[in-house]
């Protein structure tokens, strides 16, 4: 089973392009099963939401979808990106000698970037969507918007960031916590400039309808390995 995890239910609506199986599992054209749970806004909520589903649904993935804004300046609305990469950037704990992103983890060890091991084939475009692979993607408990993203020089020049989120790192972590392969996929909502959709409730349902697609065409079987591990 795929676990597919967003802060909203409107972030997850393109899931009703498959058929239901039972309850509010739903089923992808290769027959494996699919479902949505909506875990909350911020980070709090993603990392507890996502972990009462992945005990409730036990799935061999986890999935990460929603938008995202970019930092990177050749990112456009509605680009689709897959990040390889989640850091925490509004955690700074310089003054004690620690590198911005970076943590204690409870066994005393550092803990900063998070690598993604589970990543789609790179393809270039998705129903006349960029796509974007190779990404930097930072959380934050706050919504940056764009003076703030050229004030804060250090989000590209020391962390490295394309783009920008609430949920992400929470979900990966709590996928890694017990063992669970995790994916993200998201969509450009606005841009380092502050350009956002005219009508942002169309584009959600566009976007989450070409994400959902574009999981279901890489978990498709075939000589392509949709999913690279």
């Amino acid at each position: 089973m795929i676990l597919v995890v967003a802060s909203s239910v409107s972030e997850l609506q393109g899931i009703e392009q498959f058929s239901r199986l039972e309850g509010e599992v739903r089923v992808l054209p290769n027959g494996e099963s699919i479902v949505g749970v909506a875990v909350g806004v911020g980070k709090i909520n993603g990392a507890l939401g996502t972990a009462q589903a992945l005990q409730q649904w036990s799935p061999s993935l986890v999935v990460g979808v929603g938008t995202c804004g970019a930092v990177r300046q050749d990112l456009q609305v509605g680009d689709i990106v897959l990040p390889t990469q989640v850091v925490q950037y509004d955690i700074n704990l310089q003054r004690f000698g620690w590198a911005r992103g970076t943590i204690p983890a409870a066994d005393g060890s550092m803990e900063g970037p998070l690598e993604l091991e589970v990543t789609l084939q790179k393809p270039t475009h998705w129903n006349k969507r960029r796509v974007f692979s190779s990404l930097v993607l930072g959380t934050a408990d706050q919504f940056l918007v764009a003076e703030e993203r050229v004030q804060q020089s250090w989000i590209t020049d020391d962390l490295h960031i394309d783009v920008v989120d609430m949920e992400s790192y929470a979900i990966v972590k709590a996928a890694r916590q017990v063992g669970c392969k995790v994916l993200i996929m998201g969509v450009v909502s606005d841009t380092w400039r502050g350009n956002r959709p005219k009508k942002y409730q169309k584009f959600l349902s566009e976007s989450s309808a070409d994400l959902f697609s574009l999981l279901a065409q890489y978990r498709e079987p075939s000589e392509k390995s949709p999913i690279i591990l």
